[in-house]
């Protein structure tokens, strides 16, 4: 592995890489932190905007990957899934707590492959998948107007331009629609057993 170049690594090199890591090797977690750093900051400056805030939840990211590794699992996900769903799930809480301050949660950053790097697109496949069938869900706990909406942009795959014009309603109304109707569906989806 340490000859290899990260670049190159295969889905089996970056679980090899993360068992070292597992038994706190940190020329492994060196290897995984120089790989990810700067692909998690403009995944997290894409989702919020803010340079700085993007290089604090990368440092986030990567102490919890150092801190529990033990819990990554190479059968159930490819490293780079679970790396983009620690820094997710920090930017879905920071957004939570700066709710009504200047940051916001941008209703555009709820499905993985909008804000992925494209070649992560791939690991995101099966998630996406499972994403739209609790979004499918759990819909019908929306109002109607939400519904439309999400349905839409999130089933439909339509561009919010497209989905104003078809609603007649401003695009700050179709953003505003589908900013409410994410914390709802991400509360439910949230509070559903595994």
């Amino acid at each position: 592995m340490t000859s290899q170049n990260p670049q190159t690594f295969t889905r089996d090199d970056w679980a090899d890489c993360m068992e070292k890591v597992q038994q706190q090797d940190k020329a492994a977690f060196g290897v995984v932190f120089h790989f990810f750093s700067p692909r998690l900051k403009q995944f997290v400056i894409k989702q919020l905007g803010n340079e700085q805030v993007a290089m604090e939840i990368v440092q986030e990211t990567m102490a919890a990957l150092w801190q529990k590794s033990h819990l990554f699992d190479s059968q159930k996900s490819s490293l780079s899934t679970w790396v983009y769903t620690i820094a997710r799930n920090l930017c879905y809480d920071l957004m939570r707590k700066q709710k009504g301050r200047e940051l916001h949660v941008l209703a555009d950053d709820i499905w993985p492959t909008d804000y992925c790097p494209p070649d992560l697109i791939d690991h995101y496949s099966p998630e996406h998948e499972r994403l739209k069938e609790q979004v499918v869900k759990f819909l019908d706990l929306l109002p109607e107007s939400q519904q439309k909406v999400v349905r839409a942009v999130y089933l439909e795959d339509l561009p919010h331009q497209q989905v104003a014009e078809m609603f007649d309603i401003p695009l700050g109304t179709v953003k505003s629609r589908l900013r409410l109707a994410v914390e709802k569906l991400r509360t439910s989806i949230d509070a559903e057993p595994l």
